[in-house]
Protein backbone atom coordinates (compact mmCIF):
# COMPACT_ATOMS: atom_id res chain seq x y z
CA UNK A 1 0.00 0.00 0.00
CA UNK A 2 2.83 2.41 0.83
CA UNK A 3 4.40 1.83 -2.58
CA UNK A 4 1.11 2.76 -4.27
CA UNK A 5 0.81 6.00 -2.25
CA UNK A 6 4.43 6.94 -2.91
CA UNK A 7 3.93 6.29 -6.63
CA UNK A 8 0.81 8.47 -6.71
CA UNK A 9 2.61 11.34 -4.98
CA UNK A 10 5.53 11.03 -7.39
CA UNK A 11 3.16 11.14 -10.39
CA UNK A 12 1.46 14.32 -9.20
CA UNK A 13 2.93 17.42 -10.78
CA UNK A 14 2.89 20.06 -8.07
CA UNK A 15 2.99 23.70 -8.94
CA UNK A 16 3.54 26.60 -6.59
CA UNK A 17 1.61 29.82 -6.14
CA UNK A 18 3.78 32.68 -7.48
CA UNK A 19 2.43 35.04 -4.79
CA UNK A 20 2.81 33.06 -1.55
CA UNK A 21 4.69 29.89 -2.59
CA UNK A 22 2.02 27.43 -1.40
CA UNK A 23 2.01 24.08 -3.21
CA UNK A 24 -0.99 23.65 -5.50
CA UNK A 25 -2.20 20.08 -5.89
CA UNK A 26 -3.70 19.58 -9.35
CA UNK A 27 -7.25 18.29 -9.58
CA UNK A 28 -6.82 17.14 -13.20
CA UNK A 29 -10.04 18.86 -14.26
CA UNK A 30 -10.03 21.79 -16.63
CA UNK A 31 -7.26 24.34 -16.83
CA UNK A 32 -4.45 24.02 -14.27
CA UNK A 33 -4.55 26.58 -11.47
CA UNK A 34 -1.78 29.15 -11.26
CA UNK A 35 -2.68 30.62 -7.86
CA UNK A 36 -3.76 28.97 -4.61
CA UNK A 37 -6.63 31.41 -3.99
CA UNK A 38 -8.47 34.38 -5.52
CA UNK A 39 -6.82 36.62 -2.91
CA UNK A 40 -3.34 35.63 -4.09
CA UNK A 41 -4.34 36.12 -7.73
CA UNK A 42 -5.66 39.61 -6.94
CA UNK A 43 -2.53 40.57 -4.96
CA UNK A 44 -0.29 39.31 -7.78
CA UNK A 45 -2.23 41.19 -10.47
CA UNK A 46 -2.13 44.42 -8.45
CA UNK A 47 1.63 44.24 -7.89
CA UNK A 48 2.57 42.93 -11.36
CA UNK A 49 0.65 44.95 -13.99
CA UNK A 50 0.89 43.74 -17.57
CA UNK A 51 3.06 45.92 -19.86
CA UNK A 52 0.28 46.23 -22.45
CA UNK A 53 -1.87 47.97 -19.82
CA UNK A 54 0.75 50.58 -18.89
CA UNK A 55 -0.04 52.75 -21.89
CA UNK A 56 -3.79 52.59 -21.37
CA UNK A 57 -3.93 54.79 -18.26
CA UNK A 58 -5.69 58.01 -19.20
CA UNK A 59 -6.46 61.25 -17.41
CA UNK A 60 -9.58 63.37 -17.61
CA UNK A 61 -11.23 66.23 -15.78
CA UNK A 62 -14.58 65.48 -14.15
CA UNK A 63 -17.28 67.78 -15.61
CA UNK A 64 -19.13 67.89 -12.26
CA UNK A 65 -16.44 68.61 -9.65
CA UNK A 66 -13.54 69.68 -11.89
CA UNK A 67 -11.10 67.22 -10.33
CA UNK A 68 -8.55 65.47 -12.55
CA UNK A 69 -8.74 61.67 -12.36
CA UNK A 70 -6.93 58.74 -13.98
CA UNK A 71 -8.48 55.54 -15.21
CA UNK A 72 -7.59 52.48 -17.24
CA UNK A 73 -9.12 52.47 -20.67
CA UNK A 74 -10.47 49.01 -21.46
CA UNK A 75 -13.15 47.33 -23.54
CA UNK A 76 -13.77 50.54 -25.50
CA UNK A 77 -15.41 52.29 -22.54
CA UNK A 78 -14.47 55.85 -21.65
CA UNK A 79 -15.06 57.14 -18.16
CA UNK A 80 -16.61 60.56 -17.93
CA UNK A 81 -16.87 61.12 -14.17
CA UNK A 82 -14.38 60.64 -11.33
CA UNK A 83 -16.80 58.81 -9.02
CA UNK A 84 -20.24 57.25 -8.82
CA UNK A 85 -21.50 60.29 -6.86
CA UNK A 86 -20.40 62.67 -9.63
CA UNK A 87 -21.90 60.37 -12.26
CA UNK A 88 -25.26 60.50 -10.49
CA UNK A 89 -25.10 64.30 -10.21
CA UNK A 90 -24.08 64.58 -13.85
CA UNK A 91 -26.94 62.43 -15.03
CA UNK A 92 -29.39 64.57 -13.10
CA UNK A 93 -28.05 67.65 -14.90
CA UNK A 94 -28.01 66.01 -18.36
CA UNK A 95 -31.46 64.47 -18.12
CA UNK A 96 -32.73 60.93 -18.46
CA UNK A 97 -33.70 58.95 -21.58
CA UNK A 98 -36.97 60.89 -21.83
CA UNK A 99 -35.19 64.25 -21.75
CA UNK A 100 -36.34 65.08 -18.22
CA UNK A 101 -33.85 67.02 -16.09
CA UNK A 102 -33.82 67.51 -12.33
CA UNK A 103 -36.33 70.36 -12.60
CA UNK A 104 -38.85 68.11 -14.39
CA UNK A 105 -38.53 65.28 -11.86
CA UNK A 106 -39.44 67.33 -8.79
Amino acid sequence: MEDYTAEMIRDMAFSFCPQCGTAIVPNHKGRPRKFCSPECRSRWNNTHPKPENWKTVRSKICPVCGREFSYRHQYGLERKYCSRACANKGRWKEGDANGRTAEHRA
